[in-house]
């Protein structure tokens, strides 16, 4: 017998109408929800010593799964709540990687009305929706630059595997969210994530966002400090949130440098959608705090990303490119010459994107990386999404 999605949901709909009556259900909304997306490729990103071949999960979108649901409650207030999480449809692991927690996209509830919104759980991180919305590849952490830089663990150099340069994941746990409503195509959003530390009342991440869309511009913002990382952190005492190792071109020593202890980013960004094209531009830099000792009094640590795209409409689908640059800059002196206390990467992704219906599409991507002192890398990938 073949049970058709849309069927199976009324079905299970119709169960919870018999467990907790009609009434509730007249008022409630309850939906099963979720992107797959996989792809087949070959990856070497800049200083990887070979290529691999991969199927992979999550080339245009991180694959997940979930419920949401909506009650209304009378005089324009809602509770809702949302339990999202993310997975691999390549080995059909559960999580983005391993560690992962089952609901680590979203796990939260909230009241919503006049006033905007508020949620309390697990839920975005000010980076999020600027991030995603201001570059041409979306939600891409595979290919997009901004993301493969800022949010993406890919990419080697002397003395370390590249670490992205925004701390703190893209969804914070033990948090505090409100959203205001739409003022006239502006929203901004406030975020405080509790670090849940005893004695340690410091340790929390803060942060606030705005976009703002009239017509065919949009623009965004967000300021954060980190301190905890995501989506668990059980150190006891200051955490790592970012760490950089200077390195000598000529002998090939490394410099330990101490790793952040916590991180101020501001992000700005813009796109305009003249029909034909789409252009979008971003630029952000981070503030890393080392911690107490001699690193503080004789280093500093600091990365600016900026990267600037484009889209258009080609026949039934979407022609993407964007390039990015990070430059990572440690300040000080590092006991001589030959010291490479900066890294800069640039990277170029061109992609298609072709819609074959309103909820699957098919695209692919290449992309070319590059950081200081290492070989270039290419990598291609094409691949399938579908949202249900």
């Amino acid at each position: 017998m073949h049970i058709t999605q849309r069927s199976a949901l009324r079905a299970a709909t119709a169960l919870a109408c018999l467990a907790f009556g009609q009434q509730a259900c007249a008022q409630s909304n309850l939906s099963f929800t979720g992107v797959i997306d996989t792809y087949a490729g070959s990856l070497q990103r800049s200083g990887e010593a070979a290529r691999t071949n991969v199927v992979n999960s999550s080339g245009m979108t991180t694959s997940w799964w979930g419920f949401k649901g909506v009650e209304d409650l009378g005089g324009g207030l809602q509770a809702q709540f949302n339990l999202t999480g993310f997975f691999r449809p390549d080995n059909g692991g559960a999580g983005r990687y391993d560690s992962d927690t089952l609901f680590a996209r979203d796990a939260n509830v909230g009241l919503a009305g006049g006033f905007g919104r508020i949620s309390i759980g697990r839920d975005l991180a000010p980076n999020f929706v600027p991030s995603i919305v201001l570059n041409p590849f979306g939600g891409s952490f595979a290919f997009a630059p901004l993301l493969v830089h800022t949010q993406a663990s890919a990419g080697a150099y002397p003395g370390q595997k590249w670490a992205p340069t925004t701390a703190g994941d893209t969804g914070w746990s033990n948090e505090i969210m409100y959203v205001t409503p739409n003022l006239n195509g502006l929203t901004a959003s406030l975020f405080y994530q509790f670090g849940e530390q005893a004695g340690n009342t410091g340790k929390n991440n803060a942060g606030a966002n705005a976009m703002y869309s009239h017509g065919p511009l949009t623009l965004g913002a967000y300021v954060q400090r980190i301190a905890v990382n995501n989506p668990l952190d059980a150190v006891t005492g200051d955490s790592k949130v970012f760490s950089f190792t200077p390195y000598n071109v000529a002998t090939g020593a490394v410099y330990k440098l101490a790793a952040a202890r916590r991180q101020t980013t501001w992000f700005v960004g813009g796109a305009y959608d003249f029909k034909l094209l789409k252009l979008f531009g971003t630029w952000q830099t981070a503030d890393n705090s080392l911690p107490d000792g001699l690193d503080r009094d004789q280093h500093s640590l600091k990365s600016d990303t900026a990267q600037l795209g484009a889209s258009a409409p080609l026949g039934s689908g979407v022609a993407m490119l964007s390039w990015g640059r990070t430059a990572i800059r440690a300040g000080g002196d590092f006991g001589g010459p030959g010291w490479r206390s900066s890294v800069r990467r640039n990277t170029v992704s061109l992609g298609y994107d072709y819609l074959l219906s309103k909820r699957t599409d098919v695209y692919s991507v290449v992309m070319r990386d590059k950081i200081s002192d290492q070989d270039g890398g290419t990598s291609v990938g094409a691949g399938i999404r579908h949202k249900f």
